[in-house]
């Protein structure tokens, strides 16, 4: 089954935005905790979905993640590593197929540094 995008554009833009800037701040409150870095649940699903649908929007989505807990959020903290980040992303998308995970992931490590 072929899953599309129904939600208009400007709003799925804000739904995005949204859901970025809450898993930012869950990451860095992780973070200060000294807990595993982990994007959450909901960051995951949606970045799967979106890989299914759409995978040439999954980096710049995870670029605005990461300049949101490196330098946007408050909180922020430029010494997170984009290791750090995609750790965190691996962790939250590990419900995805292995194989499909790993390329994800593979796709963000080559086209991530491009966006920071």
């Amino acid at each position: 089954m072929v899953r599309t995008r129904e939600v208009p554009d400007p709003i799925f833009e804000k739904l995005i935005g949204a859901l970025i800037c809450e898993s930012a701040a869950a990451l860095l409150a992780q973070r200060s905790r000294g807990t595993t870095l982990h994007a959450g649940e909901a960051f995951g699903r949606v970045l799967a979905w979106l890989w299914e649908i759409e995978s040439d929007d999954v980096v710049p989505y995870v670029a605005d993640l990461t300049a949101q807990v490196r330098y946007h959020a408050p909180g922020a903290d430029a010494d997170v590593s984009l290791e750090d980040v995609l750790a965190a992303i691996g962790r939250a998308a590990a419900p995805m197929p292995p194989a499909e995970g790993a390329a994800m992931l593979a796709c963000l490590r080559a086209g991530l540094p491009a966006y920071l």
